[in-house]
């Protein structure tokens, strides 16, 4: 009985929760912005002018993207094409000669079987499984490019007109755990403004 009841609390919790959208900015493809309250899910942007009102779904046909902002903190997300699919909505990591995106997704990933005996399961028992995956695209390209997938012959390729990168590539400082710092490092010492 107490299960039951602690469930039905976080299910209203989160109910309560859920309907408050962030503040945000909608970016329309012709590059002008609304701001508002916004929320994304399955790859679709909700977007209301006001907390009270109800939400209208966006996709990439209209829209470019969306920053979400608050505390002096802001969080972009873009549509980004892809050569084999439809385009995804994906946070923008870094902005510059090559952008990097990341896709996030949370799933349930069941419950913990490491349970002592005559424990009941809780709340704190639920797993959780995230997974990352990072783009790349500069922004003479039409699609976004899995910088993960065979890191190595990729990254030397895709960053092959920056020796410095391909020399840290070769001598392990540049790996697929630290892909940021080496789009980073590109951005800042080979990328040319003038493309």
């Amino acid at each position: 009985m107490k299960l039951i009841l602690q469930l039905l609390i976080v299910f209203f919790l989160n109910l309560g929760f859920s309907q408050d959208y962030r503040e945000a900015s909608i970016i329309f493809n012709d590059s002008s912005s609304i701001q508002g309250f916004a929320e994304i899910k399955n790859n679709a942007i909700y977007f209301k002018i006001k907390q009270e009102d109800k939400a209208d779904k966006w996709s990439y046909d209209f829209v470019k993207g969306l920053v979400f902002v608050a505390y002096g903190y802001s969080e972009k997300y873009e549509f980004v094409e892809f050569e084999h699919s439809k385009p995804k909505l994906l946070q923008v990591i870094e902005e510059g000669n090559v952008n990097l995106y990341r896709y996030a997704k949370a799933y349930y990933g069941g419950r913990n079987t490491n349970l002592s005996i005559g424990k009941l399961p809780s709340e704190e028992d639920i797993m959780w499984v995230t997974t990352e995956a990072l783009y790349v695209k500069r922004k003479t390209e039409p699609y976004a490019t899995d910088i993960e997938f065979s890191f190595n012959s990729r990254a030397k390729k895709y960053f092959g007109d920056c020796k410095k990168v391909v020399e840290r590539i070769n001598s392990k400082k540049f790996t697929q755990k630290n892909i940021k710092d080496m789009v980073f490092f590109y951005n800042e010492y080979c990328g040319s403004d003038d493309e």
